[in-house]
């Protein structure tokens, strides 16, 4: 005697079961799935194809910031393994000693801040990843030095002893990266072996911490009165659907904005300050919309117990609703602040420089940022530079991503499941 399990006794009696459905209503369904199919592939197969995309420019620009380089020296032309020296100064003195320059003469350049700070500005030391044949040498590169060759980290890679050979006499080999530490600290030049990133990064700090100190409480303050204040009527509906509406407008027309309203009535012209004003204007829709999302999501429940307890609106809205909705708050200011500072073409409305080659001190003064100065370095006629905005461009995508990683971190740790 066989026992029938239940799946089989299912499915012989969905097999005895007469269908629902006659021909023509089976061929319509199969025909709708034929359909979904059809459109879903229409819908992933460009998510791929843009993905695939974005990594294939990622990588290329990644590539870009390493490259080799056939350089003649001003200086010494010698470099230095890491067992020679394993500090700025070390490297330095190895370097002016290969100069002929004597110990009491390198003890009195050290020593002098004004003569440091010119051979900070005109020199340059690198840890090469390979230096005429051999691996992670310290380099002193010169504003002076003349740049004869640059080919991409994959052109020459094969061919490096053919390249060791064709150098000419007095001529060095370098596998040059772009993007390192000293690259982050040195300021902006006319020369692609010595251009950073200095003054376009600090520019950067004081104009999103401007805009930060500018959106956020404006923000905040107008999602708190359209969710807990604001009565529903007309005019808050129309400051509902408008607020949506600017957080889609193209950023150049904000950047259009900055220019009439600050640079020329506010008189602040391209300064700080003008960037940060327009920046804000720009950003201020997401920040309110996201505040706005983060109340809402606060239990009615926390309210009521608030009231409940004999507290007024103020303190229900500054002790309960505040706290709670400060990690949604939080996220979208971070996200906002990420797109203002991947944002170009308003800051080149109000008089971002492209070539600035000292730090702002002051909301009026002149400035560059990340964006502008990588825009400069594309623009600019030596083919070297192509490098430098390379490293450019990956200093600001690490930025961006620290950025969206602290957002998407301070979402999951606090995020609150009513």
């Amino acid at each position: 005697m066989s026992i029938s399990t239940p799946g089989e006794v299912g499915s012989r009696v969905s097999k005895d079961r007469p269908s629902l459905l006659n021909n023509e209503e089976r061929a319509q369904l199969a025909a709708r799935k034929r359909n979904g199919k059809f459109f879903l592939f229409l819908t992933v197969v460009p998510v791929i194809l843009a993905v695939l995309l974005i990594l294939t420019l990622f990588g290329s620009v990644l590539l870009q910031a390493v490259s080799w380089q056939v350089v003649e020296p001003r200086n010494s032309g010698q470099t230095f393994s890491l067992r020679e020296a394993r500090t700025w100064e070390g490297v330095v003195r190895l370097e002016l000693l290969a100069q002929g320059r004597t110990t009491q003469d390198i003890e009195a350049l050290l020593s002098d801040s004004e003569e440091l700070r010119k051979f900070k500005a005109r020199n340059r030391v690198e840890l090469m990843f390979r230096a005429n044949g051999e691996p992670l040498r310290w380099v002193v590169t010169n504003i002076r030095d003349d740049v004869e060759e640059v080919y991409s980290l994959i052109e020459r890679w094969d061919r490096e002893r053919d390249s060791l050979t064709e150098l000419a006499e007095g001529q060095n080999y370098y596998l040059n990266p772009w993007m390192d530490f000293s690259f982050l600290l040195r300021n902006n030049s006319g020369r692609p072996t010595v251009a950073g990133l200095s003054s376009a990064l600090v520019g950067t700090l004081w104009v999103i911490g401007l805009v930060i100190l500018l959106s956020l409480p404006v923000g905040v303050g107008t999602a708190i009165y359209l969710e807990e204040y604001a009565p529903d009527n007309r005019f808050t509906r129309l400051l509902e659907v408008n607020l949506r509406n600017l957080a889609g407008v193209p950023s150049i027309v904000y950047g259009i904005l900055g220019l009439y309203v600050f640079v020329r009535t506010a008189g602040f012209g391209p300064s700080v300050i003008a960037a940060a004003c327009t920046l804000s204007l720009l950003i201020l829709p997401v920040v309110v919309i996201a505040a706005r999302e983060a109340i809402r999501a606060v239990p009615g429940s926390l309210r009521e117990a608030s009231y409940g307890l004999g507290a007024t609106k103020w303190q229900t809205v500054s002790r309960v609703v505040l706290p709670n909705a400060a990690t949604g708050i939080v996220t979208g200011v971070i996200l906002a602040v990420a797109r203002a500072i991947g944002e170009t073409a308003p800051l080149l409305m109000v008089g971002g420089a492209g070539f600035v080659n000292k730090v702002p001190d002051s909301p009026l003064s002149n400035y560059s940022v990340i964006p502008t100065q990588i825009y400069s370095w594309i623009n600019a006629p030596q083919k070297a530079f192509d490098n430098v905005a390379s490293a450019g461009i990956v200093s600001l995508l690490g930025v961006l991503i620290l950025l969206y990683v602290l957002a998407n971190i301070l979402r999951r740790r606090y995020e609150k499941k009513w």
